[in-house]
């Protein structure tokens, strides 16, 4: 029986355990939920996460919410190709490059996204400036690993990617927003200020599968 994955279009968490599953070549059937349905508070739903959130991974018996226990998961059910590395050097990188992204990206990242796409960016225009800033230093310190190297951690795609590129694709998308002009953040086009990185995405968007894990309503929106 194929696994069921439970996701959101756009949603960062629910795309990483997609390209987890593309990467893997795991057969999986999927289930998109509309959040603007409100299908994510449904009790269906609900009784799978309490938490009311995607992605969430079902495999026979087992039931799965939070997208690094699903990308764990996924490794012990399928170590190759491995998403984690092989070494203990390997596997302290990719851990490293997950930890940078979640201490360091992404609260700055939701300071500046919320505002922009759910209202509120007169009254936070000063600290989404600031985010801003934060951001651009991530970045940098992205660039400078990517003009030197094809993958974040190791000779490979990894889970250091696919957990970074979704969180950047995001903050791309919000700094392409007409709300974020008059601000000046810079974060509209990451490939003309950081080449190496728009480099590195175009890398991730011809593996395999990709295409059937990007998010549909950003499709239609192009």
């Amino acid at each position: 029986m194929a696994m069921e994955l439970y996701w959101g279009s756009g949603s960062p968490f629910a795309w990483r355990a997609l390209l987890a599953l593309e990467w893997k070549k795991i057969p999986y059937t999927s289930t998109l939920i509309n959040f603007s349905k409100g299908e994510h508070k449904a009790p269906s739903f609900i009784a799978m996460n309490p938490r009311g959130k995607v992605p969430v991974l079902r495999d026979g018996d087992v039931t799965l919410y939070e997208t690094l226990a699903v990308l764990n998961y996924l490794e012990r059910k399928l170590p190759e190709p491995a998403l984690f590395g092989r070494t203990p050097a390997e596997a302290a990188a990719i851990w490293r490059e997950i930890s940078e992204c979640i201490y360091y990206f992404e609260q700055p990242a939701f300071a500046v996204i919320a505002p922009l796409f759910f209202g509120g960016v007169d009254e936070k225009a000063e600290a989404m400036k600031a985010a801003a800033g934060s951001l651009h230093g991530e970045f940098a310190r992205l660039e400078n690993i990517l003009t030197t190297a094809n993958w974040l951690a190791g000779d490979k795609p990894s889970a250091a990617d696919l957990w970074w590129y979704p969180e950047t694709m995001l903050v791309e998308r919000a700094g392409a927003n007409a709300a974020a002009q008059p601000l000046s953040l810079d974060l509209g086009s990451i490939a003309k200020r950081y080449p190496a990185i728009g480099r590195w995405q175009k890398r991730i968007e011809t593996q395999p599968g990709y295409e059937r894990t990007y998010p549909p309503h950003w499709k239609k929106a192009a």
